[in-house]
C-alpha cells in the first residue's frame, strides 16, 4: 500500500472518530434533561435547515406552482431512503387535506346557502388528489439526525425526514374543478359550483 493511500485512510478514520466524539458530547449534554434535543448531523453536512423547510407552512401555492411538504420520523438505524418515500407520500396526502380546508370557505363565499359538509369536502379532496398524481414530482429532500431525551431520562437518536412534492398550479386547478364536476349529484354539489371555484380561485389559493 502506497504512502498516499495510507494517508487517505488515516484521514477518513480521523474524521469518523472526530464525528463520533462530537456526537457523544452532544448526547452527554442533554442526558437526563427530558424533552431537550441536539441535532447530530444533517444531509450534505448542512449547518442549518434549508430555507424551503417551513413546518408551519407545509402547503403553499406560489410562482405558478403548488408545493406540499411531508415528514416522518424513524429510528437512526433505519434506511433514510425508506423515510423519504414515506415523507413524499405524506406530502401527497397533505394536498387532499389542503383542498378540504379551502373548499368550505369557497362554498360559503359562492353563496351556496349552507356550509359544505366534511363528507362533501373529503370526497372532492380525495377525487382531486387522484387526479393530481400524474403531475406531482419529487422536488426537495432533507434529513437530520436528532438526539432527544425521553421521559425515562434515556436519549433516543432518530432521523427526521422531510420531502417536498410539487406540481404546476394550472394542473392543480384543473384537477379540483374536474373533481367537483365528477362529484355533481354524488356529494350534493350544484352544477355551477365548479365555475364558482374557478371565479374565486385567488381566495382558494390564499385560503382566506
Amino acid at each position: 500500500m502506497g504512502l498516499q493511500n495510507c494517508t487517505i485512510i488515516l484521514l477518513i478514520i480521523a474524521a469518523i472518530v472526530g464525528c463520533s466524539s462530537t456526537n457523544s458530547k452532544k448526547i452527554a449534554e442533554i442526558q437526563g434533561n427530558v424533552g431537550e434535543e441536539r441535532v447530530l448531523s444533517r444531509i450534505d453536512e448542512l449547518s442549518s435547515r434549508p430555507s424551503w423547510l417551513k413546518e408551519s407552512e407545509p402547503f403553499r401555492i406560489e410562482g405558478g406552482k403548488v408545493y406540499s411538504m411531508g415528514m416522518t420520523s424513524m429510528p437512526a438505524d433505519d434506511r433514510v431512503e425508506a423515510g423519504f418515500r414515506i415523507a413524499e407520500n405524506n406530502g401527497k396526502a397533505a394536498i387532499s387535506n389542503a383542498i378540504e380546508q379551502r373548499l368550505d370557505f369557497i362554498f360559503q363565499n359562492a353563496e351556496e346557502g349552507t356550509a359544505m359538509s366534511g363528507t362533501q369536502a373529503r370526497y372532492i379532496g380525495a377525487e382531486a388528489s387522484k387526479l393530481t398524481t400524474s403531475s406531482l414530482r419529487s422536488s426537495k429532500r432533507y434529513w437530520e439526525k436528532v438526539a432527544t431525551t425521553q421521559e425515562n431520562g434515556q436519549v433516543a437518536v432518530q432521523y427526521r425526514v422531510f420531502a417536498m412534492v410539487e406540481m404546476p398550479e394550472d394542473d392543480f386547478k384543473t384537477a379540483i374543478v374536474d373533481a367537483i364536476r365528477r362529484s355533481k349529484g354524488k356529494a350534493g354539489i350544484s352544477a355551477e359550483f365548479a365555475e364558482k371555484v374557478d371565479k374565486h380561485w385567488d381566495q382558494f389559493v390564499s385560503g382566506k
